[in-house]
C-alpha cells in the first residue's frame, strides 16, 4: 500500500505527458525546434515572407513554428486564408499583442493594431460610413487635382520622384483625413515629413521576430538607461513622433470643422452626434485621432513600385500607353468613368498588386482554440496569411515570377483570380478604404502613362543603367531606392498638364 501514491503520481504524470505529446502531434507540421527557444534559429530574420513561403515545399501549405512560447501558424495558400479569416472570421479577427509597436511605441489604439471586440466593430462601421459610395465622387475630384499637380511637379524636377510621390500621397490623405492643405513650397510639408517618418517607424516596430521584448514582455519594464536597453530608448523616440503625428493634425481638423471645412474627422463627429444621437466618447476621440493618423496610405509604396516596373518592363508600358492612346482623346486625361474601357490598364493594376504585394504578411490572432484540416490551432497563436506566397502560387497565377499583366486577360492566361482579394487584407480586418485606394491608383497610373515615358537611366557614355526590381521586407514593402528617367511624351502633353492644373480646384 505504501507504493500506491507513487503509482497514482506516475499515472498522472504519464497522462499529462501523453496529452501534451498528442496535442503537439496534432499541430501543423513544421521544423523541429530547440527546448524553450523553439524555432529561434529557423525563423527568418530577413526576406521573411519569401523564406516562410519556401518552407511550403517541405512542410506543406500550413506550417507551425514557435519562438520562446509564441506560436505561429503560417498560411501559404489562399484557400486556407479565406477559410480561416473570412468564413471563420469571428475566431480569427484579433490582432497579435505587439509589445514594441502596440505598447512601447503607442500604436495600440490604431485600427491596424486594435484588439477585436465591440469597440473595434463600432469604429469600423464609422469608417465604412465615412468611405461609403456617396462620398466617392468627391474623393475622385480631389484625386484628379492631386494627380495633375504630381504631373506638373514631375515635369519640373523628375529626379525628385520619391519626394513628389510622398507629397502627392500626403496632399490627398491629409485633406480627406483632416481638412488640411499641404503646402506646395520647396520645403516638404511638416505633416508629410511626420507621416513618412511615422510610416518608417511603424514598419520597423511591427516587424515579426525583430524585437526580443515581443517574446519576453517583461523586458518592457527595463529602464531605458540600463545596459542593453537600446530598444527602449528607440521606442521612447518613436513614441514621441507617433504621439505628435496623432495629435497635431487631429487638433487642426477639429478647429477646421468649426470653420465648415469637411474631413474624415468632422464627418465622423457629425455621424456620431447626429445620426447616432450620442455625444462623442473618449474612446471615439482616441479612435478618430489614431485612425486619421493611419490614413496616410500605402500609395507611396505602390506608386513607386509602378515607376520601377515601367522602367524594368518597357514592353508593358508600351502596351498600356497604346491602349490609352486608342481610347482617350489627346485633349484630356482619363477619368474614373473610362475604367471599364481600359482592360489592359486594369490588368496592369492587378499585376502590380500581385507581383510584389505591398503587405506581404497579414498577422491575425485566434480568439479560441480551433481545429482545421485535422490540425489544432491554439488560442492566441499568430496566424499569418503569407500574401506573398499566395500571389506566387503557380496553380493560381501561372509563371508567378514573370511581371505579366496579360495573365488577367482572355488572350493571356485567362486568370480569373483577383489579387486585390488578398492585398487589402482578409475578413473583418479588410481595409475599409479599398475603393478610395483603387481609384487613386487608377487615376495616377493612367495620367502618368499618358504624359510620360519611363525608362532606365543612362550613364555619361550612353550605357543603360539597369535597376534591379528589389523590394524591402517590411510591414509595408516598397522598392529599394532606384533611379529612372521620366520624360514627357510630347509637347502637347506638357501643355495639357498646364491646362488641367489651371482648371483644377485648389487644395
Amino acid at each position: 500500500m505504501a507504493w500506491a501514491p507513487v503509482y497514482v503520481l506516475t499515472a498522472i504524470l504519464t497522462t499529462v505527458c501523453l496529452a501534451h505529446f498528442l496535442s503537439r502531434t496534432r499541430l501543423p507540421p513544421g521544423p523541429a525546434g530547440l527546448p524553450l527557444a523553439g524555432n529561434i534559429l529557423q525563423f527568418p530574420r530577413k526576406h521573411i515572407a519569401a523564406s516562410l513561403g519556401s518552407l511550403k515545399n517541405i512542410y506543406g501549405d500550413i506550417i507551425y513554428m514557435h519562438v520562446f512560447g509564441r506560436e505561429f501558424v503560417i498560411l501559404n495558400a489562399a484557400v486556407d486564408a479565406v477559410e480561416l479569416f473570412d468564413r471563420r472570421g469571428s475566431r480569427y479577427s484579433d490582432r497579435p499583442r505587439t509589445i514594441m509597436a502596440g505598447e512601447l511605441v503607442g500604436k495600440k489604439h490604431a485600427v491596424l493594431f486594435h484588439p477585436y471586440g465591440e469597440e473595434l466593430r463600432q469604429h469600423r462601421r464609422l469608417l465604412k460610413s465615412a468611405f461609403e459610395s456617396r462620398r466617392l465622387a468627391e474623393y475622385w475630384e480631389l484625386q484628379y487635382t492631386v494627380s495633375y499637380k504630381l504631373l506638373a511637379a514631375l515635369l519640373k524636377t523628375p529626379e525628385d520622384l520619391m519626394a513628389h510621390l510622398r507629397h502627392s500621397a500626403g496632399a490627398f490623405t491629409m485633406r480627406i483625413a483632416y481638412g488640411y492643405n499641404v503646402s506646395d513650397g520647396p520645403e516638404e510639408d511638416q505633416f508629410v515629413t511626420l507621416a513618412e517618418e511615422l510610416a518608417r517607424l511603424t514598419a520597423k516596430a511591427s516587424s515579426p521576430g525583430r524585437w526580443l521584448v515581443d517574446s519576453f514582455p517583461a523586458l518592457r519594464h527595463v529602464p531605458s538607461w540600463f545596459p542593453g536597453a537600446g530598444f527602449k530608448r528607440w521606442a521612447i523616440n518613436a513614441r514621441k513622433i507617433t504621439n505628435e503625428f496623432a495629435a497635431a493634425p487631429y487638433l487642426h481638423a477639429k478647429t477646421a470643422a468649426t470653420a465648415g471645412i469637411r474631413s474624415f474627422v468632422s464627418d465622423t463627429v457629425d455621424l456620431v452626434e447626429g445620426e447616432l444621437g450620442r455625444p462623442l466618447t473618449k474612446a471615439d476621440d482616441e479612435f478618430l485621432k489614431w485612425t486619421s493618423a493611419s490614413i496616410y496610405s500605402v500609395s507611396v509604396a505602390i506608386n513607386s513600385s509602378f515607376f520601377l516596373m515601367m522602367a524594368v518592363y518597357p514592353e508593358v508600358q508600351s502596351k498600356a500607353q497604346a491602349e490609352l492612346d486608342a481610347v482617350i482623346s489627346r485633349d484630356r486625361l482619363a477619368r474614373i468613368e473610362d475604367r471599364s474601357s481600359l482592360p489592359y490598364i486594369e490588368a496592369l493594376i492587378k499585376e502590380l498588386h500581385r507581383f510584389r504585394p505591398i503587405t506581404p504578411l497579414a498577422p491575425h490572432t485566434t480568439l479560441v482554440d480551433d481545429e482545421y484540416k485535422g490540425y489544432r490551432i491554439p488560442k492566441g497563436s499568430w496566424v499569418m496569411a503569407n500574401t506573398r506566397a499566395i500571389m506566387h502560387d503557380a496553380s493560381i497565377f501561372p509563371h508567378p515570377e514573370r511581371f505579366w499583366p496579360e495573365r488577367f486577360l482572355p488572350e493571356g492566361a485567362g486568370c480569373t483570380a483577383d489579387p486585390r482579394e488578398y492585398s487589402f487584407g482578409y475578413g473583418r480586418r479588410r481595409c475599409p478604404g479599398l475603393s478610395i485606394a483603387e481609384s487613386a491608383l487608377f487615376i495616377s497610373i493612367t495620367h502618368v502613362l499618358a504624359v510620360f515615358k519611363i525608362s532606365h537611366p543612362v550613364d555619361e557614355y550612353g550605357h543603360v543603367i539597369t535597376e534591379p526590381a528589389e523590394f524591402t521586407d517590411e510591414h509595408i514593402a516598397h522598392p529599394y531606392p532606384f533611379r529612372c528617367t521620366i520624360e514627357p511624351r510630347s509637347d502637347a502633353m506638357v501643355k495639357l498638364v498646364a491646362q488641367m492644373v489651371s482648371l483644377s480646384s485648389d487644395i
